[in-house]
């Protein structure tokens, strides 16, 4: 299976894609992740609400842990001193803990849309354009070189390279053309197929017919 093209600038011109979609989107990962850091951070408004209604539970409980020890009206006063901190720490829990949830939810939206605002509209060009290259290359790769025919029909070279030239002449674009040859027509009705079929070779991203050939 093929990566990239054989042909040297092709080649070249794949990998450095390549390596600048992984470069752009270890950057936009890098700037999601820093937004949400930033944006988490102000969960702690939420976590100061929380613990708010925590130490009020707290404080209750010391409170009537302290007077629990009087004769009579201590266990009554104690249980009352708890009831009315935890009722007024509860809801103090409660939203902290709401609140600090819905700021991580939104800092992790808004990160990825910021992320995605640099990612979407580079790898939607990037994966089409790269998988058709791809796919191209390997399915040019196996018809040429006939790698999974396990019973193709033998074929001279001579006749393939004119069936490659014979595609050339017929798909390729004029400035495509010239640059292998400056006389398509002539070569063609000539029967000197090779500089059209290194065309099209070349436009499947292929070096030559056999590898190393």
């Amino acid at each position: 299976m093929e990566i990239w093209s054989e042909r040297g600038e092709a080649r070249a011109r794949e990998i450095a894609v390549d390596i600048a979609t992984v470069a752009w989107i270890v950057l936009w990962v890098t700037i999601g992740i820093r937004v949400y850091g930033f944006l988490a951070h102000l969960a702690e408004a939420g976590r100061l609400v929380r613990d708010g209604g925590i130490e009020l539970h707290d404080a209750g409980g010391a409170i009537g842990g302290a007077i629990e020890g009087i004769p009579l009206v201590g266990e009554g006063a104690a249980n009352g001193i708890r009831d009315a901190f935890n009722a007024a720490g509860d809801p103090l829990i409660a939203f902290g803990t709401d609140l600090e949830r819905v700021l991580i939810v939104i800092a992790a939206l808004v990160a990825l849309l910021v992320a995605a605002t640099g990612l979407v509209p580079w790898l939607n060009r990037y994966i089409p354009w790269r998988v058709g290259r791809f796919s191209r290359l390997n399915a040019a790769a196996r018809v040429v070189r006939r790698r999974r025919f396990a019973k193709a029909t033998p074929v001279p070279a001579a006749a393939i390279e004119q069936i490659l030239a014979s595609r050339a002449l017929h798909r390729l674009e004029y400035d495509e053309l010239l640059r292998f040859t400056p006389d398509p027509f002539g070569d063609w009705s000539s029967g000197r197929h090779d500089r059209l079929a290194r065309a099209e070779l070349d436009h499947s991203g292929l070096q030559a017919v056999l590898v190393g050939g």
